[in-house]
């Protein structure tokens, strides 16, 4: 005699099937809309302004914005991007920056991830030296999440 009837057996592959379905989509996220570097928060630090937008737009999240270097200090601004996805146990990670000083310009930026498995985007100011990372912000700040 066969453990499985027709019945049973259809009965467990939909349940499997439905399983599978709900277990491959991922949450919603919320993006934050208008953001900036929050001032005396983990995520800022002096010599570095920053501030844009996020949003969902169709399948893509977008983030765009700007990173301005407010001092004359030898020391460019720069922002650190993270974005965790739900298919990845490894972060994506961004990095902008403007080395003109003392608030005379601003660098712009625009990035978008897949809404279907992005879970998080973070940000993080910093300082740049030589190209690269001189100091960071000891936080990071959500502007998208579940």
């Amino acid at each position: 005699m066969r453990p499985w009837t027709r019945g049973a057996l259809t009965a467990a592959v939909a349940a499997v099937s439905t399983v599978g379905l709900f277990a491959g989509q991922a949450a919603a996220v919320t993006p934050v809309g208008a953001w900036k570097g929050n001032t005396y928060s983990a995520s800022d630090i002096a010599g570095s302004h920053t501030w844009g937008d996020s949003y969902v737009s169709g399948s893509r999240v977008y983030v765009s914005g700007y990173v301005r270097d407010t001092l004359s200090d030898g020391h460019g601004a720069c922002l650190n991007i993270r974005t965790w996805y739900s298919d990845s146990p490894f972060p994506r990670d961004e990095f902008v920056a403007d080395t003109d000083g003392n608030n005379s310009s601003y660098k712009p930026f625009s990035f978008n991830y897949d809404a279907g498995t992005v879970e998080y985007v973070d940000i993080q100011e910093c300082l740049t030296e030589s190209g690269s990372v001189h100091d960071e912000a000891p936080g990071w700040q959500a502007i998208v999440s579940p």
